[in-house]
């Protein structure tokens, strides 16, 4: 039977080829949705083997923070912009999952522990998470969720603004335009927790940062950032 169901993958893998979502190369059948080659080569941090790390200069005297974390170094025509639009833009989701994997494997080998509690993303408005279906960051949240046995709570910030896309925005424009629109629900579910708060690209920070500032205000909480990229 096993045989079949072998045969039958091998069959529709070859009429059906999946593709890397970073170089779009025909997968081979034990691979899944980013290629062995990619995730060899692809841009890592390895912020994850020092104590401190470039990131945190960002938040300094602006957020108090634990630590901060980014996967992959984001630049334009890379692998990693091609891995971010095809998960943001392109539905491809399952990207999402594999970079938690990816991060998941990294701390194991680092031996890295997990002081975290409690998962939080940053929200999409109602509005633009119709239009889109999801938000880029639930599948990647939920999969550390899954593989470090913490709660992820997707509903703790609320989008109350859909402002407009940050992509184009300067530096200055970035911080005004995510000023005082996001607030807590639920907020009592993370009392006294160090929570983890996610987002796809770490770039100035503001959105972050407005985030970080709504969970802080819950009483006994801390604070620990992670990216799946960066700019840095």
């Amino acid at each position: 039977m096993n045989k079949i169901l072998d045969y039958l993958r091998a069959l529709f893998q070859l009429t059906f080829p999946s593709l890397c979502a970073a170089c779009k190369q025909v997968l081979a059948l034990q691979e899944s949705c980013i290629c062995s080659s990619c995730i060899f080569k692809l841009p890592y941090t390895n912020f994850h083997q020092i104590s401190s790390n470039p990131l945190e200069k960002i938040f300094w005297g602006r957020l108090k923070i634990e630590e901060i974390y980014s996967l992959l170094y984001f630049e334009k025509a890379s692998k990693t912009q091609e891995l971010m639009h095809n998960l943001k833009y392109r539905g491809e989701q399952d990207v999402g999952v594999k970079l938690a994997q990816i991060l998941c494997d990294k701390f194991k080998e680092a031996k890295r522990s997990i002081p975290y509690e409690a998962i939080v993303c940053v929200p999409l408005h109602k509005q633009k998470l119709k239009l889109r279906s999801y938000n880029q960051c639930t599948r990647f949240s939920q999969e550390l969720s899954k593989q470090w046995k913490l709660p992820f709570y997707s509903e703790i910030i609320i989008r109350t603004q859909n402002n407009s896309s940050q992509t184009k925005k300067s530096r200055l424009s970035r911080w005004e335009n995510v000023e005082q629109i996001f607030c807590l629900k639920n907020g009592e579910k993370i009392k006294e927790k160090h929570v983890l708060l996610i987002d796809d690209i770490l770039t100035t920070g503001a959105t972050l940062e407005a985030c970080g500032k709504e969970i802080l205000l819950v009483e006994g909480t801390k604070l620990s950032i992670l990216t799946m990229a960066c700019t840095v």
